[in-house]
């Protein structure tokens, strides 16, 4: 293991961080602050990866209505059967024509626009009375489907209103209110019975245009209309693909939708999401929320993100992960942050019963877990810091003299840096989990970039949760600078296959 001298950075005031990166990456600059802070940390600018744009959801309309357009012509059907047949195929064209040539009759009884190509004339009700609510409906009062069924305009609009507000999404999907009948209600009856809720149907329409589509995925920002647009398919199946919304300021995976997860993989991460779900109770049980000092046994809550404890008691120092002396961190006694590797001997001769075997295989879980939920928790601390950062901005800058804006920006950059280390190691520990038992010279290189994350990490989480009257902004920038080339150092060496 190196000595902790070995990874010593000294930066001047005066030195620009620039990383050199391949043209299609990311662009990372400092050009709006280098002129007044050479101290400020770099900045995501520039186009986005791989031709992925962020669009508005009312942008991509005119594509819809498009194909809309064109199946409309070639098959000399009503525009809203299009709709229809285009959802039953995900709105591919070209399967659609495919289908429709084989068995046209067929495929519109099957997809319910069976009528709505060949209507019906409407059917008679017994004393011309509404088959919902009974009353009496007068010619301009009523409203038959194209399979024949006709009901009072009170009793379609309270329809339509419900699916729409009780079926969400999955409205586009509704049929005729009359039993047993299969004809789908489409945007026509809605225009004319509810025309206040049209707006959202068509929305709901949109959004299964987007979702059906396969180089499109909704941003999952909560109440986010926006869309991630990418170039292509392969665009859109390529791992590690982010998208980064400038409307709500989420970044999410193209492929899975779930947060930016690198270096674990998507069909990883959604195993490890469903052991985490199948183990939740057992693994909460043993995670308490406070923990015993290992000297004075009084019991401490973690409410802040750093995992380098003091009892305020005993003033003992520990981790908060493995509970050891945090003095046995260094790097004179095997490894500043040893606690990350999992060691399966831990425990003496190896017994190879069943229920020996059971329980090596929870210890191992739960040692990956706890330190997942650990950087889980720490990560939503420095979120929760990151929103009060402003704040304590303002306050850094009126206490020192002549100091201008750029100059306090630093806090700012720290604490997203935090985020962003917090969630790459949460994912570290995924990644580990999975990894080959038989690959151990790359597990153990993996441990090690690992291990030098969380200890720079861990470094700056203190010093960015100093009081501001003790913080050092230079120490608070150079810490920035070096976690940030760790972090960068164990996703490349996990995107290059683990190679030295």
């Amino acid at each position: 293991m190196a000595s902790d001298d070995d990874y010593e950075y000294d930066y001047s005031d005066e030195e620009d961080y620039v990383l050199e990166e391949d043209d299609d990456a990311m662009e990372w600059t400092n050009k709006a602050a280098s002129a007044d802070n050479p101290n400020a940390a770099p900045t995501i600018s520039g186009p986005p990866k791989s031709g992925i744009r962020i669009l508005p959801a009312k942008d991509l309309l005119p594509e819809m209505q498009g194909r809309l357009k064109d199946v409309t012509d070639m098959l000399d059907i009503p525009s809203a059967a299009a709709a229809v047949l285009l959802r039953e195929y995900r709105w591919s064209k070209e399967q659609l024509m495919e289908g429709f040539c084989s068995n046209s009759e067929k495929l519109l009884k099957k997809c319910g626009v069976y009528h709505r190509c060949n209507p019906k004339p409407p059917l008679k009700n017994p004393g011309n009375n509404c088959p919902i609510c009974y009353e009496p409906m007068e010619d301009e009062q009523k409203l038959a489907m194209p399979c024949g069924h006709e009901f009072c305009m009170d009793c379609w609009h309270d329809f339509c209103a419900n699916i729409i507000q009780e079926e969400g999404p999955s409205c586009v999907l509704a049929t005729c209110p009359q039993a047993e009948c299969d004809e789908i209600l489409t945007e026509e009856e809605v225009m004319v019975a509810a025309p206040d809720h049209l707006a959202k149907f068509q929305s709901y329409q949109l959004r299964n245009f987007v979702e059906s589509n396969s180089m499109t995925r909704w941003c999952p920002g909560k109440g986010c209309e926006r869309v991630a647009c990418a170039p292509n398919a392969s665009a859109m199946e390529q791992e590690g693909n982010v998208a980064h919304c400038d409307g709500c300021s989420t970044s999410f995976c193209l492929i899975c939708g779930e947060e930016p997860h690198a270096p674990s993989g998507c069909k990883e991460l959604h195993r490890w999401l469903e052991k985490c779900r199948n183990e939740s109770e057992t693994a909460n049980w043993i995670l308490a929320n406070t923990k015993s000092c290992p000297k004075c046994v009084s019991r401490i809550e973690k409410n802040q993100g750093c995992n380098h404890m003091t009892c305020q008691r005993c003033k003992h120092e520990f981790c908060w992960i493995c509970m050891g002396d945090w003095h046995d961190h260094g790097a004179n006694t095997g490894g500043y942050y040893k606690c990350n590797k999992y060691d399966p001997n831990n425990g003496g001769p190896e017994d190879m019963s069943d229920a020996a075997r059971a329980k090596r295989e929870l210890d191992r879980y739960l040692h990956y877990y706890k330190r997942y939920h650990a950087h889980a928790e720490a990560q939503k601390f420095a979120k929760k810091q990151l929103k009060e950062t402003e704040a304590r901005m303002v306050l850094l800058q009126e206490s020192s003299e002549n100091a201008k804006w750029s100059d306090v920006e630093f806090l700012k950059t720290a604490n997203e840096q935090l985020v962003e280390c917090r969630r790459v190691l949460k994912y570290t520990y995924v990644f580990a989990y999975y990894m080959s038992t038989s690959a151990l010279m790359q597990k153990e290189r993996f441990e090690h970039h690992q291990e030098m994350l969380e200890r720079f990490t861990e470094n700056l989480s203190e010093l960015s949760e100093k009081p501001l009257d003790q913080m050092d902004r230079t120490d608070v920038v150079n810490q920035t600078r070096v976690v940030d080339r760790f972090m960068k150092n164990i996703l490349k060496y996990v995107e290059e296959g683990l190679d030295d």
